[in-house]
């Protein structure tokens, strides 16, 4: 049996909230494409969910070998149903699969592809197999498949979360250290996926750029500190930052400018997709230091909004989202577009409300009116309440308990 499954599957015992929409995808597509982040579980939501396919790992040398040298064989080997794992290894089979497709076009899942990110295979993909293919991106774990004591809401457990992060195998394995295990995530990252993906020459500098990045997770982007502080230029720092986002590490947000143009921020915000990672990154390795830091309010803002990321791309669709601040400095985390109204969220890692943290969103209300329909302030709060400030009414939510 391949060594990369069985590892996955001894570190992955949950039931991942995306099962419904590759279940969905499968009836619905010839062809299902699962991809993301390394280390995400990605093998093992396909195998798990599809033990009659034939499973052809791409990343063997002998089958990516073959797959180059004659796809037309390799196919003829490896015919449907079948998955193909690491599929970035061999991108240029998607042009050999539009044909075999094509003859049985009304038969669904029959290829299942897995990978990370690559320029190349989705080029390949988007050309090759538009109409044929649906793609779903997996991500860590999000708050409804985390452990009950992920979730519990003390200053230990959103310690731990925090510097632990969402990667499976580290909520399965409870005697894996985070430094170990992510000391290993960033070289096998920088040494494998950069040197395949991009032609960088010096990787010290650009794992340099990557945990500057970190430092600025919740931020809005100025990318001619982010270049200085690198030690790089402007544009290699944004070629760069194409690679953090095209690897899944990062997302950029950005602003909100509908009808009040002249007046907002236009640079975008800066997320990890991980808090554990970018906690390690920015050299954090005990929660106590981490959540006593500056940068906490940072970290846990970049746990509210990558989780808004992982709930709806578990469903199939990340909706439309943005954040907000004008030059009068009124301004919100998040806003996230929702039957063509605006749900406004603000994001607070302190665990005392007070009134006094509604101001933005009732100033917010002022400047969107009708635009948006329900107001938030979420944290580390043990209740869910409302209240109404100057005729805005506010929910004032756990963490935990903000869905979408």
């Amino acid at each position: 049996m391949n060594i990369k499954f069985v590892l996955d599957a001894l570190n992955y015992m949950i039931k991942r909230r995306i099962t419904l929409a590759f279940s969905r995808f499968l009836k619905t597509f010839p062809v299902v494409l699962v991809t993301g982040s390394r280390q995400v579980g990605k093998t093992t939501l396909v195998r798990k969910n599809l033990p009659d396919h034939k499973y052809v790992l791409l990343e063997n040398p002998d089958q990516r070998n073959l797959a180059l040298a004659d796809p037309r064989r390799f196919l003829e080997t490896h015919p449907s149903p079948v998955i193909f794992d690491e599929f970035q290894n061999v991108p240029e089979l998607t042009s050999y699969l539009q044909g075999l497709i094509d003859q049985e076009r009304k038969k669904n899942g029959q290829f299942v592809l897995t990978g990370s990110q690559n320029f190349l295979m989705m080029e390949q993909v988007n050309q090759s197999l538009a109409g044929r293919i649906g793609i779903l991106t997996m991500f860590g774990l999000c708050s409804t498949e985390l452990p009950a004591e992920a979730l519990e809401l003390n200053d230990v457990s959103i310690g731990k979360l925090l510097l632990r992060g969402t990667y499976p195998e580290l909520w399965s394995n409870s005697e894996i250290l985070e430094r170990d295990w992510f000391a290993s995530f960033v070289q096998t990252y920088i040494e494998r996926d950069i040197r395949r993906l991009a032609n960088i020459g010096d990787l010290l500098a650009f794992e340099k750029f990557v945990r500057v990045c970190a430092s600025r997770t919740g931020q809005v982007l100025n990318l001619s500190d982010l270049s200085s502080d690198s030690g790089i230029s402007v544009p290699t720092a944004q070629r760069w930052l194409s690679i953090l986002q095209a690897t899944y590490l990062v997302r950029l947000v950005q602003p909100y400018f509908v009808n009040i143009t002249s007046r907002v921020r236009k640079a975008p915000k800066l997320y990890f997709m991980d808090t554990g990672l970018a906690s390690y990154l920015m050299g954090f390795r005990d929660p106590a230091t981490m959540m006593n830091s500056p940068q906490y309010g940072a970290l846990f803002e970049t746990l509210v909004y990558s989780d808004f990321i992982k709930q709806t791309s578990a469903d199939s669709e990340i909706p439309e989202h943005f954040y907000l601040q004008t030059k009068s400095k009124v301004g919100a985390d998040l806003l996230v577009r929702k039957n063509q109204k605006l749900m406004v969220i603000e994001i607070k890692g302190g665990k005392t409300f007070s009134t006094s943290l509604t101001d933005q969103l009732v100033a917010i209300h002022a400047v969107l009116g009708k635009q948006a329909s329900d107001f938030f302030v979420v944290g580390p709060y043990s209740e869910h309440n409302r209240v109404t400030i100057r005729g805005v009414p506010i929910q004032v939510l756990p963490w935990t308990k903000l869905k979408f």
